[in-house]
């Protein structure tokens, strides 16, 4: 994993990746993925999880462009003995699974999730792995502020509360997560969140 760490470094550090997308998100939400992967996934399978939620913010267009940093992600992969089938099943699986991509994509309400064939579960996977990452109050918190550098410190944990209140706090009422596994560690995120919330302070 020591190549794989070093590799999002240098990522973050190419595209300015400041800390809410970077290495220790992308290690925090491995951790959600590698608890909430189904006991019976082969290894291919596992790895291919543990990638794709390690890697998954090195290809955002919030901080590059989304062809260039694919390819840079591919050409990684593939100098760790990828195969490149596999490396572009990651491709697209961390290309198709934003929060922001899948909201365009709803349809009456409902949400329309892309097929990913044989990858499916792994998708379903790494994807809420990356939403349990944001009941994260600091990341929410750190992004806004980059977005708004000039935003007072009551004005961002105005639009953080905004954004957890109308969003995240929504995300099991509003089938983005699903799983049993998933679902299961909600509870104890929220309770963490809101007590961040009340406070106002990290």
């Amino acid at each position: 994993m020591e190549r794989l760490f070093a590799f999002i470094e240098g990522i973050c550090e190419e595209y300015n990746i400041d800390e809410s997308h970077g290495l220790k998100h992308a290690k925090d939400c491995m951790n959600f993925a590698e608890i909430t992967m189904d006991s019976d996934c082969g290894e291919e399978e596992r790895k291919l999880i543990r990638y794709a939620a390690a890697l998954h913010d090195c290809v955002d267009k919030k901080y590059a462009p989304v062809e260039e940093a694919s390819r840079k992600v591919r050409e990684f992969l593939i100098t760790e003995d990828w195969m490149p089938d596999m490396a572009d099943a990651l491709i697209n699986i961390i290309n198709t699974m934003s929060y922001s991509f899948l909201q365009a994509t709803r349809i009456d309400d409902t949400n329309v999730f892309p097929d990913h064939g044989p990858w499916q579960r792994a998708y379903h996977t790494v994807r809420q792995a990356d939403l349990l990452c944001s009941y994260r109050v600091e990341r929410c918190y750190q992004y806004q502020k980059r977005l708004s550098p000039d935003m007072t410190d009551s004005e961002c944990w105005n639009r953080v509360d905004s954004l957890f209140n109308t969003r995240v706090f929504r995300y099991v009422e509003n089938m983005w997560i699903t799983t049993h596994v998933a679902c299961a560690l909600v509870p104890e995120l929220v309770l963490e969140a809101r007590r961040v919330l009340d406070r106002r302070a990290l």
